[in-house]
């Protein structure tokens, strides 16, 4: 019962409360329309318009503080990603130059592996050592599992002279380049055939030492390697002939010298070169040597005396297989002609006979 009576009671406050206001909005609804609402309406809306005034400005500012700092992190994300693409975009058009040099050497490494007529195996260059306080060596990404072997001659892509290896591992190799004060090749000037012996400077500049002095050199003309053995022996040249090793620079001839000497600049490009060539099928090189013939079989292609042994560093003519044996040193003041004469030996002195005495 008690609980019928309160639910009565709060819907009959509610429905007074509802019709309370139903009854201040009509009262309101018709007052709005006389003079003193509209007064008061505009006294309120003159004393409210300040602060609604400076509420919309607050909030004007504060919207464009907030649009500005969102603004100004997007603008700083987008500045930071155009940053990184400009210097992308600078990193590849620096490398543009690399690429197409690398490019043309590897073209140029091409066709000349195509018009050499030598079994050639392209090599990159990994590491470079051209100081002036070690040996000018450039070590290359290929070794003897590429059939590379130690001796064997480099050049670059236009067929110029570049060195040998002097030494090969499993996967690299070194190149001794003959700028190297210790790289000795012999070299012919093309026009006059004058040969002489060419090694590196610690300038990088090649010096091409004991010419004929009545040879001709003129600067500018070419010097490529000789390519020739020895005379009579078995050794050959360890570099093919006909590559190009430098131009003459500078000739040096001294007074009553029988000798003359020139600089070279060398032909190929021994520092910066990046893509080389190495000639695998050449072979060259000091060979063994080869004993002397004994003296009844003596002569061209004559087999040694199985007893016999070679002078150290002797060598013979190409194809023989001994060399005959040098003849017994011969005193020049005796005519070998006259045969010595003959010791005369000395007289026997007869024994005197005894003498009888008488009566003997």
């Amino acid at each position: 019962m008690n609980a019928i009576t309160a639910t009565r009671r709060t819907i009959r406050r509610e429905w007074t409360v509802f019709g309370v206001l139903l009854i201040v909005s009509v009262g309101l609804m018709g007052v709005s329309g006389t003079r003193t609402a509209h007064d008061m309406q505009s006294a309120v809306n003159w004393a409210v318009s300040p602060v609604e005034t400076f509420l919309n400005g607050l909030n004007d500012t504060a919207v464009s503080y907030w649009s500005a700092l969102t603004q100004i992190d997007r603008l700083r994300t987008e500045n930071a990603r155009l940053n990184q693409e400009n210097l992308t975009l600078q990193e590849e058009l620096n490398r543009m130059p690399s690429i197409s040099k690398l490019n043309d050497d590897w073209s140029k490494i091409t066709a000349q592996a195509a018009g050499v007529p030598y079994q050639l195996t392209p090599v990159r260059v990994i590491v470079r050592d051209i100081s002036s306080v070690s040996q000018r060596t450039l070590v290359i990404n290929k070794g003897s599992t590429d059939g590379l072997s130690k001796g064997q001659v480099v050049i670059d892509a236009g067929g110029a002279l570049v060195g040998r290896l002097s030494s090969v591992d499993a996967t690299v190799a070194t190149i001794l380049l003959i700028s190297d004060p210790s790289a000795v090749v012999v070299g012919k000037e093309v026009n006059t055939n004058a040969t002489g012996t060419i090694k590196g400077s610690i300038g990088g500049q090649l010096q091409m030492q004991y010419v004929d002095a009545g040879a001709a050199l003129t600067l500018g003309d070419p010097v490529v390697t000789a390519g020739e053995a020895l005379s009579g022996t078995n050794d050959t040249s360890p570099y093919p002939p006909g590559l190009l090793i430098g131009t003459i620079t500078q000739v040096s001839t001294a007074r009553n010298e029988v000798v003359q000497s020139a600089t070279l600049q060398p032909a190929a490009h021994l520092n910066d070169a990046t893509f080389l060539l190495v000639i695998t099928d050449y072979k060259g090189g000091f060979g063994p040597t080869t004993p002397y013939c004994s003296s009844s079989s003596a002569g061209p292609g004559s087999s040694a005396n199985p007893g016999s042994s070679a002078s150290p560093g002797s060598s013979a003519s190409p194809g023989a297989t001994c060399i005959p044996a040098p003849s017994p040193l011969v005193n020049p003041s005796v005519n070998p002609t006259t045969k010595p004469k003959a010791t005369p030996k000395p007289k026997a002195t007869p024994t005197p006979k005894p003498v009888p005495t008488p009566g003997s």
